[in-house]
C-alpha cells in the first residue's frame, strides 16, 4: 500500500514580501497547481491515501479559486482518501464554505478533532494500517501524549502538527515532546509545522518525519521541497522523500573580493549559480560577500537588473566590506584622503567601530565619485 505524507502547503499565501502583485498572484496559482499535481501523482502511482499534516491553507478567508480547486481534487478522485489534520494556520472556513457551496464534504475526506481519532485503512493489497491523529491546542497540549493508546500489534501512523522538542518543559500549544511518544507502538509520525523535510528515528520501532512545505515561499525555505512517499508492507513502513517543487529557493553567497565593477560581480554570480545548478525557473537571493577594493563600485540594483533574465526572481544584498589601507591615504592631499584620515581618527578615539568605519568609507568614497546621491 502506498501513502503520501504532505504538510504546510499554505495555499492562498500573500507572497508579497519579495514579489510584485503580478508575480505574487502567479506564484499563489503555482502553489495551488502543485497540490493538484500532487493528487495527479498519487493517481498515477496508485497511492491510496494522502495525509495532510496541517496548514493546507495560510489564511482564514479562503479564496473561491483555492476552495473550488481543492474540493474538485478530492471529489474527482474518490479512489483516494484524504486525511486532513488542521494546523495553526488552518481554520473552519474551508470546510464551512465547501458545505455551503456544494452541500456536503467529499465522502473521501477524513477529519480529526482535538481528541485522538483513529481510522483503519485497508489497502487493496491486503495490508492494513491504523491512522491516528489529533489537532493540538492550548487545552489539550498536556494530555495528548498520555492519552495516546495504540494497538502495538498493528501498523500505526500518528499525525500531529507542531514543533518538535525533546521534553515537554513549559509547552506552547503546538509543541510535540518526542520523548513522551516513544515506545507507544508508533511506526511513523506524520508531522507538520517545520517547513524543511526531516526524517529521524523516534525509538527502536518507529520514525518521525516532517514533510516540509510542498513549495518554498521565502528564502528561509531554500533547498529541495516535496513530500514523503510511504510504502506500507507486512514488514513495516518505508518512507522516501520525493522532490516536487516547481521552483526552488536559493541563497547564493558570492565572494566578489576581486570584483572592481558591477559587471565583474554579475559574471561571478553567474558562475556561482552554474556551479550550484540553479535553474532559470528558480528564485535566488544573491549575497555579495568578501573584502572589496576601495575603488570597487558595486551597484546592487544594476546587478539585480542584469540577472533578472537569468532567474524567475533575483534579489541582491551587498554584505561586502571595503578593504581599507589607511596608510595609503597618509599623504593623500585630496578630499578623499582627508575624509579617510578623519574616519581613522574616529576609530582610534573609540568613536567608531571598524565595521561602521568601513561602511562609512565606502559610502563616502562613492559619494565623492558621484556614484551615490544624498537624499
Amino acid at each position: 500500500m502506498k501513502l503520501i505524507h504532505t504538510a504546510d502547503l499554505h495555499l492562498d499565501s500573500k507572497l508579497k514580501r519579495h514579489l510584485d502583485d503580478r508575480r505574487a498572484k502567479e506564484r499563489r496559482d503555482e502553489l495551488l497547481i502543485s497540490f493538484q499535481r500532487l493528487v495527479s501523482y498519487a493517481v498515477k502511482e496508485g497511492v491510496e491515501a494522502i495525509l495532510i499534516a496541517g496548514d493546507l491553507f495560510d489564511v482564514t478567508q479562503i479564496s473561491a479559486t483555492a476552495r473550488n480547486a481543492v474540493y474538485a481534487a478530492m471529489k474527482e478522485h474518490s479512489e483516494i482518501l484524504f486525511f486532513y489534520l488542521r494546523g495553526n494556520h488552518d481554520a473552519d472556513a474551508f470546510l464551512e464554505d465547501v458545505k455551503e457551496r456544494f452541500g456536503a464534504l467529499p465522502e473521501n475526506l477524513r477529519l480529526f478533532s482535538d481528541k485522538w481519532t483513529s481510522y483503519t485503512l485497508n489497502g487493496t493489497d491486503g495490508v492494513s494500517v491504523e491512522i491516528t491523529g489529533a489537532e493540538m491546542n492550548a487545552e489539550n497540549k498536556g494530555e495528548l501524549a498520555v492519552s495516546l493508546l495504540l494497538d502495538q500489534k498493528r501498523k500505526n501512523i500518528v499525525m500531529l502538527h507542531g514543533q518538535e522538542v525533546e521534553t515537554a518543559g513549559k509547552m506552547d500549544a503546538e509543541v510535540i515532546p518526542l520523548r513522551e511518544y516513544k515506545n507507544k507502538g508508533i511506526d511513523y509520525m506524520a508531522l507538520g509545522h517545520i517547513h524543511a523535510p526531516k526524517l529521524e528515528k523516534l525509538d527502536a520501532r518507529g520514525v518521525y518525519a516532517y514533510a516540509g512545505c510542498l513549495e518554498g515561499r521565502g528564502f528561509d525555505e531554500c533547498g529541495p521541497r516535496g513530500f514523503y512517499l510511504l510504502e506500507v508492507t507486512e514488514e513495516g513502513i518505508q518512507a522516501s522523500f520525493v522532490p516536487f517543487a516547481k521552483r526552488l529557493m536559493h541563497e547564493l553567497t558570492v565572494d566578489v573580493s576581486d570584483a572592481l565593477t558591477s559587471d565583474d560581480a554579475v559574471a561571478l554570480t553567474r558562475k556561482a549559480a552554474e556551479q550550484a545548478q540553479v535553474s532559470e525557473k528558480d528564485m535566488v537571493k544573491v549575497i555579495l560577500s568578501g573584502e572589496t577594493s576601495m575603488d570597487a563600485q558595486l551597484d546592487e540594483g544594476y546587478i539585480a537588473k542584469s540577472l533578472e533574465e537569468d532567474f524567475y526572481f533575483v534579489k541582491v544584498v551587498d554584505k561586502t566590506v571595503p578593504k581599507v589601507d589607511y596608510d595609503s591615504f597618509a599623504l593623500d592631499i585630496s578630499l578623499k584622503g582627508e575624509y579617510v584620515r578623519s574616519i581613522k581618527a574616529a576609530v582610534q578615539a573609540g568613536e567608531l567601530e571598524p565595521e561602521q568605519a568601513a561602511d562609512m568609507i565606502r559610502l563616502g568614497i562613492r559619494l565623492l565619485a558621484g556614484e551615490e546621491k544624498l537624499v
